[in-house]
């Protein structure tokens, strides 16, 4: 008998596009729902897998979204009564140091839509910033430095005390720059109030110099507000190699919170918002 042909099958041609759009499918239907804008839903429906809208009886109306940043307590101001409502309200931080104005709130008990959810999308934060005067002492506050980097940052920076007078501190600070080098001994407390420290030249020529047990400074511990007086204690270490100086400040914490409330209040006052302190969890 005649030999038969061998007959060999073809595998068919690989479509990559077949195994794209299979991919494609499989994703679809995994994931077929899609979040929008305003609290909208879609969904992906086959075969052609068109964005269909999903109807919900909970979804809230458009709404604004908008989170916007302000600089000083009179800007925040101004943002909140130009947007806020009957349901707006603000919420004080004095953890973060910030004021929020929530103006898409939850209507309130009183109102003709009483407890209707807001979108809370739509805010304006103050995030009170140090001074730049307030930073420039606090960068040296609790520390002892240099006599002579004291003097010429109590000269440079005499213009924000005011108790005692500028000038004083003034002589104050230049007569511990002339003093640069020679061996101090002891303080000694004066009935008036002041220290006054005891130095020895190398000739043993003695003298000392009065310096106030404390100080006030009038600056502003926010930016963009008004100075207030903040207390602040003279403190030194004689040391082998010279007077050491400085100072700590005196229930400054008491200042910041004192102030922080009285601008969250201020605020509360122009806008005709209420203000809650405390803080409210991210939507």
């Amino acid at each position: 008998m005649p030999e038969q042909p061998e007959i060999h099958e073809t595998e068919p041609a690989h479509d990559p596009r077949s195994a794209l759009e299979v991919a494609l499918t499989s994703a679809r239907m995994a994931n077929p729902v899609i979040e929008g804008e305003h609290g909208k839903r879609f969904a992906l429906t086959p075969p052609d897998f068109q964005l269909n809208e999903i109807p919900s009886p909970h979804r809230l109306p458009p709404y604004i979204l908008q989170r916007v940043t302000v600089d000083d307590a009179d800007s925040l101001a101004i943002y909140a009564s130009r947007f806020s409502t009957g349901a707006s309200v603000l919420i004080a931080d004095i953890d973060a140091l910030s004021v929020h104005a929530c103006l898409d709130w939850h209507d309130h008990n009183q109102s003709d839509t009483a407890l209707t959810p807001g979108a809370r999308k739509h805010t304006a934060t103050l995030k009170l910033r140090e001074s730049e005067e307030f930073k420039r002492w606090n960068k040296i506050q609790d520390e002892f430095i240099d006599q002579m980097a004291f003097a010429e940052f109590l000269d440079e920076n005499a213009a924000d005390i005011v108790d005692p007078e500028p000038a004083v501190m003034i002589e104050i600070a230049r007569d511990l720059e002339a003093t640069q080098g020679v061996a101090f001994k002891s303080s000694t407390r004066l009935q008036t109030g002041e220290r006054s420290i005891t130095y020895e030249t190398e000739t043993h020529t003695k003298g000392d110099i009065k310096v106030p047990t404390q100080f006030t400074l009038q600056i502003p511990l926010f930016a963009g507000e008004e100075p207030i007086d903040i207390t602040a204690s003279f403190r030194f270490r004689p040391r082998a190699d010279g007077l050491k100086l400085g100072f700590v400040w005196r229930r400054v914490e008491y200042r910041r919170q004192a102030e922080f409330q009285a601008i969250a209040t201020r605020i509360a006052e122009a806008t005709g918002l209420p203000v809650m302190f405390g803080r409210a969890a991210e939507h």
